[in-house]
């Protein structure tokens, strides 16, 4: 790994499932990698679809580390990348957003404005239905991520919004599934498909893997070359391809969804082929007793 850490200037690394486990503590050796890059005076950003948490949660789960200090611009996550695009276009319009509450509080502190739901939310008769998708203000944008109380009313009313085409359509974490306890459920990429085939026009999408957040990141960091650029994922499809079709050198570790078989059946100049293999992102520190196997990080 001395030979790839020398190379890079930059590291954009995924959090779940990279550096701690989804709802459970850091993944052993990850802690001490990141200080490893940090005294080698390599810059770090997190790459992550969650905006479920806040960055002051996020933060404040590194200080707990003791030795790790990650400030707020080195967090990019989907709530603040909309934010940022919605700055962008002078945007001062309504929005209706199906997410989180910690996303929805984003945008709010950012001083955007959010339409409130139509009707009990219980859907009972075609009378409840019909107040739920048209009784609410009519909306200047829909943005669509993680929501874990999403309704088949919820989606009809976005459809029926975006059906002005002056309505801007984004999107946020795009994956198909996303791992949670025992194995991977359904993630917010699917819902958003439904809305894209109704309405027949695809959205800005500013999470992984979505193609206007890596323009986003291409244009931030345009004074580093990408091949100098290091993406840390666990993930083919949102970390590893999304990062390839970038430049980046990719490191694909093996703590989350994906096993050493699936990498193994994909074809060498697959998309979403990694440049670099490891068990754990531990081994990127080379004192760090998960790296002590040198064969078990590897070039593909």
């Amino acid at each position: 790994m001395s030979s790839l850490t020398h190379s890079i200037w930059f590291c954009a690394i995924a959090m779940a499932s990279v550096v701690w486990y989804p709802l459970r503590d850091f993944i052993p050796g990850s802690a001490e990698a990141l200080a490893h890059l940090t005294h080698l005076g390599k810059d770090v950003t997190f790459v992550t679809n969650n905006s479920i948490s806040s960055v002051k949660e996020h933060i404040e789960k590194f200080e707990k580390q003791g030795h790790l200090t990650i400030h707020e611009h080195q967090i990019v996550h989907p709530a603040q990348t909309i934010c940022d695009h919605l700055r962008s276009i002078n945007f001062e319009g309504l929005i209706y957003c199906l997410a989180t509450s910690p996303f929805k509080e984003v945008l709010v502190n950012a001083g955007f404005r959010l339409a409130q739901e139509s009707g009990s939310g219980i859907i009972t008769s075609l009378k409840d239905l019909h107040e739920a998708i048209f009784s609410g203000e009519s909306v200047d944008a829909v943005i669509i991520d993680v929501d874990f109380n999403l309704s088949a009313a919820k989606l009809m009313r976005a459809h029926f919004q975006l059906q002005n085409p002056q309505c801007l359509f984004l999107a946020g974490a795009a994956d198909a599934l996303i791992p949670f306890g025992k194995g991977e459920i359904i993630g917010p990429g699917a819902f958003i498909d439904v809305v894209t085939q109704a309405v027949g026009r695809r959205p800005i999408t500013l999470g992984k893997p979505g193609e206007d957040l890596r323009k986003l990141l291409l244009e931030r960091h345009r004074e580093i070359p990408p091949s100098r650029v290091l993406f840390v994922g666990d993930s083919l499809a949102s970390d590893i391809g999304f990062a390839r079709a970038s430049g980046y050198q990719t490191l694909l570790v093996l703590t989350g969804g994906t096993k050493l078989e699936d990498v193994q059946r994909l074809p060498i100049d697959h998309a979403q082929m990694p440049d670099y293999l490891a068990d754990c992102l531990g081994q990127i520190a080379t004192n760090n007793p998960a790296s002590s196997n040198s064969d078990s990080a590897h070039s593909m």
